[in-house]
């Protein structure tokens, strides 16, 4: 889970930095719609991570659960649901930094449109 909070924090970084260098009068169109792709991989390898981590979770507790024997169902279900936490702020960190990577390359081509 502090993968996926990493990575919430690199995205908001290139963010805030993507913003800052659009009103830059050096930044050229090809430097301004690479450097909005990190935002894009970033959020996907979050939500990537976040599978990653349940998995990893999943397969720790289904060794306890073996070793255990009988285990309630409300054990179970609460544990499902905490696995779910990390593909979900993963999935969110995707869903936010795709909008953003669409928007922004869209801003981007319009501003360098104008120029020409």
């Amino acid at each position: 889970m502090s993968l996926v909070y990493i990575m919430w924090i690199i995205v908001i970084v290139f963010v805030v930095k993507s913003v800052i260098n659009y009103f830059s009068p050096k930044a050229t169109e090809k430097f301004l719609l690479r450097q909005s792709s990190w935002i894009l991989f970033f959020g996907s390898l979050a939500f990537l991570t976040g599978i990653f981590a349940q998995m990893v979770g999943f397969y720790e507790a289904m060794h306890v659960l073996q070793e255990a024997g009988d285990v309630s169902p409300k054990l179970i279900a609460g544990g499902f649901k905490v696995s779910l936490l990390a593909p979900l702020y993963g999935f969110l960190l995707l869903l936010l930094s795709a909008l953003y990577w669409f928007l922004y390359r869209k801003i981007v081509q319009k501003k360098f449109a104008k120029m020409q």
